[in-house]
């Protein structure tokens, strides 16, 4: 009995050590949450001060700033808490939400592995995810 126990769990490990593939997607939809945060964070932001605030990317991280660039929010989507994403892009460069909330139109990026998420972001200021394969 012991001894299939063992095997059972030694299948496990082997199965899960061989596929890295549940890992890459749990670490993608984390930074996607994460991402989707901080765009909502932003237009949150720009409602509550009536001020107009940008959401910019430097290198793997996400940054919030307010009114005269000052730096609201910054977090690191390819940190290695998260599993380390292959790469992240913002386009256009700068996202934007004025004062009642409204944004500029544009998507967050992730890729980890074959797949990604994109995060796109509408005029209204709301944000949804799409997976997609690369």
């Amino acid at each position: 009995m012991e001894v299939a126990v063992a095997l059972a769990v030694a299948g496990l490990a082997a199965t899960f050590i061989i596929s890295r593939e549940p890992l890459d997607r749990f670490s993608l939809t984390r930074a996607a949450r994460l991402a989707e945060s901080q765009l909502t964070l932003a237009r949150l932001h720009a409602v509550a001060t009536h001020a107009p605030t940008a959401v910019t990317l430097a290198e793997t991280r996400l940054e919030v700033s307010g009114r005269g660039g000052s730096l609201l929010s910054r977090v690191d989507l390819g940190g290695r808490a998260l599993g380390r994403l292959d790469s992240v892009r913002l386009q256009p460069s700068t996202l934007r939400f004025n004062a009642r909330g409204h944004g500029s139109s544009g998507s967050v990026y992730l890729y980890r592995g074959e797949g990604g998420i994109r995060l796109v972001s509408n005029f209204v200021g709301r944000v949804r995810a799409e997976p997609f394969q690369h």
